[in-house]
């Protein structure tokens, strides 16, 4: 590490803490070029994949995601958690090979197990996901909670944690699809919200013990200048925060109801909170749409949801599900399937329903020599390293810098006070 010293004014750090900042975004995910990663079947024969949740551990991968075996048409089968391992992020395998949180006859979650988010929070794994009743009931809709001392073996919560409010119309009738973060070791749980009069939107509540929570807040919202309501766009849905900085990054689906009644997650999209919890900016554009690739790209019965994060050395990377199951002839009124039945199971096609992955790379952190006062103070922030950098070392100003290279902030430094700022070098 390294201190360096300068003469600023204390009034700029008053005014910086309290710049509205602007609202850029990671430019572009590249996706990776094997699409998809994990495809239906892959390691469990009849198996359709979904809803992964990625950490990485003494540089070891480590995917939690929702599976059900037999098949596309076997309601009785129940929906459980899945753990899987990876050296590269790239290339999975199941770890163990039975499930490792799994539906129960007699209890809460008797109907089955889904979109698990894990994080490790004050010594134990904290697994939260969606439960419910009868399978394949919307509004039975629940959020549970697990913990584990190694991440293979959980133990479920009694009852659930979090359900729908009659209070609070916004997220009255449906509570599901949790995302988890720690921020300052307060627990950060994002979730899917739907209102009694129409529409999905992100809530939010805290935790400084894993189970009890405070502060239910609306967070993120559909974004109509993007996602005109006039096409049937719904809302959001299946949250994935990341802390990048002070910075908090979500990312969500986008639903539309396409043909009618059929709802479908079409997009995936970016917002983040300068520290702010009820202030939220949104993207101008998708991530990805499910038109960006073939393996989601339908107009009928295709997808591209399940979105989750992971800040891995310089670059983010994303994990994400989806499908392409059917398309429809609108011309002729003729639906085709990517599907194929063996005896009476139903199956997708090969390379028609998995998990695929995308990255942003960050730019080379670039070191920092030392500054002496009265000098024009060009500064170069990378949200992932903190990394500084100073250039035109000509009469007193400040310029600071977002990783895409948008100016932030700007003014002409009387010198008076000491500043110091500390980088890696």
């Amino acid at each position: 590490m390294k201190t360096i010293t300068t003469l600023l004014t204390l009034l700029i750090l008053t005014q910086l803490s309290s710049q509205s900042l602007d609202t850029n975004f990671f430019p572009q995910f590249i996706p990776y070029s094997q699409n998809p990663i994990i495809n239906y079947g892959d390691e469990l024969f009849g198996c359709p994949w979904n809803d992964p949740c990625v950490l990485k551990e003494n540089g070891q991968y480590i995917m939690y995601t929702m599976g059900v075996e037999g098949g596309l048409n076997h309601p009785t089968d129940t929906i459980g958690i899945y753990r899987w391992l990876s050296n590269d992020g790239y290339s999975w395998s199941l770890n163990p090979t039975l499930p490792v949180l799994d539906a129960v006859a007699g209890t809460y979650y008797e109907g089955g197990i889904e979109t698990p988010s894990v994080v490790f929070y004050k010594g134990e794994y904290h697994m939260y996901n969606t439960v419910y009743l009868v399978q394949s009931n919307p509004y039975d809709y629940k959020i549970s909670h697990a913990t584990s001392p190694d991440g293979i073996t959980w133990q479920i919560d009694s009852t659930f944690v979090l359900e729908p409010a009659s209070n609070l119309t916004w997220m009255d009738t449906i509570v599901a699809e949790p995302g988890v973060m720690i921020k300052e070791d307060t627990l950060y749980l994002f979730y899917t919200a739907a209102s009694s009069i129409g529409g999905q939107s992100i809530g939010l509540v805290r935790s400084l013990d894993g189970t009890t929570f405070i502060d239910t807040i609306l967070t993120a919202t559909l974004p109509t200048d993007v996602y005109q309501n006039g096409n049937n766009y719904v809302g959001l849905s299946t949250p994935s925060p990341i802390l990048i900085g002070d910075t908090i990054y979500l990312f969500t689906d986008v639903a539309q109801n396409v043909f009618g009644s059929n709802w479908m997650q079409v997009a995936l999209h970016q917002f983040k909170s300068y520290g702010d919890i009820t202030k939220w900016y949104h993207d101008s554009v998708p991530i990805h749409t499910r038109s960006d690739f073939p393996w989601t790209n339908g107009n009928y019965l295709a997808e591209i949801r399940s979105i989750t994060p992971l800040l891995d050395g310089n670059r983010l990377r994303i994990w994400y599900a989806g499908h392409n199951i059917s398309e429809i002839d609108t011309v002729l009124n003729d639906t085709i399937n990517h599907v194929h039945f063996i005896g009476n199971e139903l199956h997708v096609d090969s390379g028609y329903w998995g998990i695929g992955t995308s990255e942003f790379i960050f730019r080379d952190p670039i070191g920092l020599d030392e500054v002496t006062p009265n000098q024009t103070i060009s500064i170069l922030y990378n949200e992932n390293y903190g990394i500084v950098e100073t250039k035109n070392q000509v009469p007193s100003a400040l310029q600071i810098y977002a990783v895409n290279g948008q100016l932030l902030f700007e003014k002409n430094l009387p010198l008076a006070y000491i500043l110091i700022l500390t980088t890696m070098v």
